[in-house]
């Protein structure tokens, strides 16, 4: 429902003072009210029209010429209610309360927006990972899209039309897109749309394991401020079972004084897109919705049938929500099943990366992963602890998962462990040699730069010393490198005199280097470990003067 401060207009004004305040307005009709506020009428252009032809002069009053049985609804009508009498020849409906007196308006442009979508403007609250590249996608497909963070050195970096993190295609995206069909601020009033799109992180708050939905709490308090009637909102981010109805919509609710599913709608619908092919994936892979009520539900799956053509409705917020955790917590424990059995096939000397080659191949009821240094990154360390809580607080048994997360950040530890024994065995201190980080984000395939709860960081937070350690990465800035105590190199420098050099993630590019030339740039005897079997062992083994280190392949 509108604010009709706008077009009421009393009795008994003049026809002049109609003229006058029809010039000032969205809508092309005026509802008339007595003293009390009480519907008399309403009066539109054509009716004043018709006066003048029937001989009326400005300084009449509009009471004599008004439509004095307009067609209205009560305020015990909801939305979808009103829009059933709404028509290009209805195209403004009065809102009564039980003393008739007007509470507000429907307008037929409320209908036309319900009915195409992108009629209606989008704004997204949040410019991470999540939130740029939804921004992007959006707006390519011809959404007019507005982009709100509170960081106004980001902002000010993304109306350059520069990413702050690297992501397949972006930046041609912002190049062609910023200033046209994209727009930012960081003052929440002057991007408001009538589609609003949460995807604030909501980062752990350690040692407790705990989300923080702070940020998500504050993105909702500042769209409450600005919603309107027939307003979506979508929440997008990682959070607990039950937050959308028990915590963001109060909130919602509270800063606006609207009702959810009467005056706005709202829905779950969680990213599912890995970094590196975000854009792609959003056109590609299908989305899982769950809304407050059917319309909650219906509005945003057309607005994501915009960008896919598979839109799953699981029919409630909490279902949603459960979703995303099951996604990312599914995935942590696959990995934990191939990387706890990494120390049983080193002991038994067997190369298990082999072993899941032979058990995949051909046989599709297998999928088994290849063993890694651990699993990071900032869902799938999260997800599962959120997951786990969701089990506690109910007093149901969570063994499982936080066996799976035990085990994928022991991953670190143990090749940490597994890089000091080696040295030893060459008669070298952990503490004193050069030590070479090749990848340092949180994976190389598909690329990106997120260096968020990476196995990399955890690693080199194990180093006794960082004074001796220096690393590399093909899409991290030196800088952010510099940030973390250790210096940047490139793939030469790193391997020139080095004592270790350990490949931490999976970038492609990797497999373009020599390593039999580069090897000879070590300081020999030394350790090379490749903990994503990047290269084939044996030609590692076979280089003089090179101990070779692996994940399940020594």
């Amino acid at each position: 429902m509108r604010n009709a401060r706008r077009i009421l207009i009393k009795e008994d004004r003049k026809i002049i003072d109609a003229l006058e305040q029809l010039n000032t307005t969205e809508e092309r009709l005026l509802i008339c009210v007595n003293d009390k506020n009480k519907l008399q009428g309403v009066i539109n252009d054509g009716d004043i029209r018709r006066a003048f032809i029937n001989g009326a002069d400005l300084q009449q009053k509009i009471k004599d010429y008004m439509q004095k049985t307009p067609l209205f609804v009560t305020q015990q009508c909801d939305f979808h209610e009103a829009m059933r009498l709404m028509s290009k020849r209805v195209s403004i409906l009065p809102v009564i309360d039980e003393n008739k007196k007007v509470a507000g308006y429907y307008s037929y442009r409320d209908k036309e927006e319900f009915i195409d979508i992108k009629m209606r403007d989008i704004t997204i609250v949040g410019m991470g990972y999540v939130g740029l590249t939804l921004a992007v996608a959006m707006s390519d497909i011809g959404f007019n899209v507005n982009a709100y963070d509170t960081n106004v050195r980001l902002i000010k970096k993304l109306r350059r039309g520069k990413t702050h993190f690297y992501e397949q295609g972006l930046q041609k995206y912002m190049d062609h897109l910023v200033g046209k069909k994209m727009r930012m601020s960081t003052d929440i009033e002057e991007v408001r749309g009538s589609i609003y799109v949460i995807t604030v992180g909501t980062p752990m708050v350690k040692p407790q394991m705990t989300p923080n939905k702070d940020h998500a709490l504050e993105a909702a308090r500042a769209i409450g401020r600005v919603l309107s009637h027939g307003d979506l909102v979508i929440l997008r981010s990682t959070v607990p079972i039950g937050f959308c109805r028990n915590e963001a919509l109060p909130v919602l609710e509270k800063e606006s004084g609207l009702k959810v599913g009467r005056d706005f709608y709202l829905a779950y619908a969680f990213e599912r897109t890995t970094e590196g092919k975000a854009l792609k994936e959003l056109r590609t892979n299908p989305q899982i919705i769950g809304g407050y009520d059917g319309k909650s539900t219906e509005l945003t799956a057309r607005l994501f049938n915009c960008l896919t053509h598979s839109v799953i409705d699981v029919e409630s917020l909490e279902a949603a929500e459960m979703c995303k955790l099951i996604d990312n917590s599914f995935r942590d424990h696959m990995f934990a099943f191939i990387n706890q059995l990494v120390p049983l096939a080193e002991d038994l000397k067997l190369d298990l990366c082999r072993i899941v080659d032979a058990v995949n191949h051909g046989y599709q009821r297998n999928s088994v992963p290849k063993p890694s240094p651990g699993v990071g990154g900032a869902c799938l360390s999260k997800d599962p602890y959120i997951l786990n809580l969701a089990l506690e607080e109910r007093g149901f048994d969570s063994t499982l998962i936080k066996g799976a997360r035990k085990i994928n950040e022991s991953g670190p530890k143990y090749l940490k462990n597994k890089l000091e024994r080696l040295l030893k065995s060459v008669h070298k201190d952990i503490r004193t040699a050069k030590i070479f980080l090749v990848g340092l984000a949180f994976k190389g395939n598909p690329v990106t730069s997120d260096l968020r709860e990476s196995t990399s960081l955890w690693f080199l937070d194990l180093l006794p010393n960082k004074k001796n350690v220096c690393a590399y990465d093909p899409v991290v800035e030196d800088e952010a490198i510099h940030d973390l105590g250790i210096t940047a190199v490139s793939i030469e420098e790193g391997f020139k005199d080095a004592d270790a050099v350990v490949f931490l993630n999976n970038h492609q590019s990797y497999l373009d280097i020599d390593v039999f030339q580069m090897a000879k740039l070590m300081n020999t005897p030394a350790i090379f470990i490749d903990t994503w079997h990047l290269f084939e062992p044996f030609d590692i083994k076979r280089i003089e003067g090179i101990i070779y280190g692996g994940m399940g392949n020594d």
